[in-house]
């Protein structure tokens, strides 16, 4: 019976969070202390804890303990990278739910971001101008989370998050190795989305954001530049 004892540990913390007793950050009684309370075996309470940090309601520190966090995002990253692996999903569905997501988070951060935020896609935007290769990514990836943020919705974030985890390294060879037009106009999508939320221009925004993903999609699916560009003019034209 020991191998299905496990739960119980779970089911504790879960009614200890339930209870007000363990909040996010708090560390978990050791692992005797967790055997003795309930009356299982230290194997059970090792597999337990081994669950909960895969489920990310824990987070292990080596010489200090068990601490209770909420890295949803670190499961769901997991479930979606596996899921990819066995051909459940492919990139062309993350990409839906990212533009879905991304396209509701940018009309709540038009209400919200605050000029400091503002300011910070300001500057994100001119060092993406001047900066070339992985640096480049990681501010493509900041001008985004920071849209994103605008959402003040935790579960949006963290899925987004999840989300640009498992397109890392595809989205860092759109943003580093496309040809010189579609960087341009990849450059322009961030202009405008930002000029979008400093006039409060919401259907500019959001048309920066839908070409900004038909690019990524395009050049995901190969497809020639010429096509890139009939994109880009059917944008220019609504």
């Amino acid at each position: 019976m020991e191998n299905r004892e496990y739960k119980k540990v779970i089911t504790y913390v879960k009614e200890r969070i339930a209870g007000g007793e363990l909040h996010s950050g708090d560390k978990l009684p050791t692992e005797r202390e967790l055997a003795d309370i309930l009356s299982v075996g230290r194997y059970s309470i090792r597999e337990a804890i081994r669950i909960m940090d895969a489920l990310g309601m824990i987070e292990s520190r080596q010489g200090s303990g068990n601490y209770l966090v909420t890295n949803i995002e670190k499961n769901l990253t997991e479930s979606m990278e596996l899921m990819l692996l066995i051909k459940e999903i492919d990139y062309s569905q993350i990409s839906k739910l990212r533009r879905a997501i991304e396209l509701y988070a940018y009309g709540c951060a038009l209400k919200q971001l605050s000029d400091s935020q503002l300011e910070e896609l300001a500057e994100i935007t001119e060092s993406m101008k001047q900066n070339t290769g992985r640096e480049k990514a990681l501010l493509d990836k900041r001008f985004h989370d920071t849209i994103i943020a605008g959402s003040k919705n935790t579960l949006i974030i963290s899925i987004m998050d999840s989300l640009s985890n498992v397109c890392s390294s595809l989205i860092e060879k759109v943003v580093t190795g496309s040809a010189p037009e579609l960087q341009r106009i990849f450059m322009e999508t961030h202009e405008n989305m930002l000029k979008g939320l400093m006039t409060g221009d919401l259907l500019l925004g959001m048309q920066a954001i839908n070409l900004h993903y038909d690019l990524i999609d395009a050049a995901v699916s190969g497809l020639s530049n010429s096509k890139i560009d009939t994109v880009n003019n059917d944008y220019c034209n609504l």
